[in-house]
């Protein structure tokens, strides 16, 4: 295992240019089976737990058309753009089926009948609604067996939910979530029953809050931000506490994100900020603890860490001081050996062969260099020429003759293409006239 460097960096500037909104994605009222109306839900939310976001989602079961557009006129109406988002949802599902989901945003009820799972994903995906898995329960949601048509708007899986006497912890069924195959990350919401939109506690006292890094707060960006999983769940207390990732990235590609290299080795780093001191941080890789680091107390952690690249996903999970959890989306690492084929066309020559060196990413100029078998160097482009570059290809059209541009005699020969990064390749030609 590679270590975490032994430096911990402070006051660096993040190079994350979202903004961090704080939300609660998961209420009810009196329009189900909570408490209190729609109006009185987002104006506590805003003017008295200062979040920025509320989604109302009540029931499905518990609606009617005319009800679920006048909730969402209600949101329209108390939306103010770069202050304060009013999101319009519905818990849909059964307990007694696969579970409950929370769908954000739909133009009308979900018409699909709740034992029907796979309908329920076909819908969501049909009409590009974000979704998100409620207090999953061991066997909902088939055990959270991959969907590959849920996968892409089934976004998010709460970790925390609810507040007082039915909180519940879900941190294994993200990661069964995960190792399965999904490609979803963790938020934290309240499911209001009794009021206390934005700021119920659980039974820990803590509040569960999601955090969303987005470039604005508009429903546009919040809903593009929950689609490519830009979120992170946490639990805060006090009530004046907030945990800020700043950053969570793997070579500059950010939470949420499936990042494709040939890289042998990924930059991992984080920033956090809270109110309240970290006592441990964990970086997890592929489900499992990877390492972690005694963060002393510290407010303000920033963190580097290499690795060997391979097929895997990273998140982090930070204990507070007070005992309050915070858990990252993934960062999915997929990795593409590179591809170096270095190729000679036609081979044997006869008047004039093309020498083509691909490669996976582009790079700067290299050197072209063709030696006799003997080891004597006969040609060499660094001083005088420079190939066609076509994206990712460098091609030398070579016609046999050496430097000074006398013709060789018929043989074999040696070519190696030179890189300034230290890289070569190498290849025989022969020339057959």
């Amino acid at each position: 295992m590679i270590p975490f460097f032994s430096i911990i960096f402070y006051l660096i500037a993040s190079p994350i240019s979202y903004n961090i909104y704080f939300a609660n994605l998961h209420s009810h009222t009196e329009f189900s089976d909570g408490q209190g109306t729609p109006a009185e839900a987002f104006t506590y939310a805003r003017d008295s737990a200062k979040i920025d976001i509320l989604a109302l989602t009540d029931h499905t079961n518990y609606l009617t058309e005319n009800t679920y557009q006048y909730i969402k006129a209600i949101a329209n109406r108390y939306t103010e753009n770069g202050r304060f988002l009013a999101l319009n949802g519905q818990e849909f599902g059964n307990l007694s089926d696969f579970g409950h989901v929370s769908i954000f945003d739909a133009e009308s009820l979900c018409p699909v009948q709740t034992p029907d799972l796979a309908e329920t994903y076909r819908w969501v995906n049909q009409h590009q609604l974000i979704t998100q898995f409620n207090h999953p329960r061991e066997g909902d949601f088939n055990y959270l067996t991959y969907d590959f048509t849920g996968d892409e708007y089934c976004s998010t899986i709460e970790v925390v939910n609810g507040s007082g006497d039915y909180t519940v912890l879900n941190e294994q069924m993200y990661l069964l979530a995960l190792a399965n195959g999904w490609h979803i990350a963790p938020v934290a919401n309240q499911d209001n029953h009794r009021k206390k939109w934005g700021d119920a506690t659980t039974t820990e006292g803590a509040i569960p809050l999601t955090g969303i890094w987005a470039e604005s707060l508009t429903k546009t960006e919040i809903i593009n931000a929950l689609l490519n999983r830009r979120v992170y769940a946490m639990e805060v207390k006090p009530k004046t506490d907030r945990i800020r990732l700043k950053d969570f990235s793997v070579d500059n590609v950010i939470m949420g994100s499936t990042y494709r290299t040939s890289n042998p080795v990924v930059y991992i780093h984080f920033e956090v900020v809270a109110e309240t001191g970290f006592s441990q941080i964990y970086l997890y890789k592929n489900g499992i603890i990877y390492d972690s680091v005694s963060t002393q107390s510290r407010d303000s952690i920033i963190w580097y860490r290499s690795d060997s690249t391979g097929n895997a996903y990273y998140f982090i999970k930070g204990i507070q001081l007070d005992g309050d959890q915070f858990w990252s989306a993934p960062i999915w690492v997929e990795y593409q050996p590179r591809i170096n084929n270095l190729v000679i066309s036609p081979n044997p020559l006869k008047t004039t062969s093309k020498i083509i060196i691909s490669l996976s990413t582009p790079k700067p100029w290299p050197i072209f260099q063709i030696f006799k078998i003997t080891g004597e160097k006969v040609y060499d482009t660094s001083t005088f020429v420079h190939p066609l570059i076509i994206k990712t290809q460098f091609i030398l059209s070579w016609n046999g003759s050496d430097q000074t541009g006398k013709t060789l005699p018929n043989g074999v020969y040696l070519v190696c293409v030179k890189f300034n990064s230290g890289e070569s390749f190498k290849a025989k030609i022969a020339i057959e006239r």
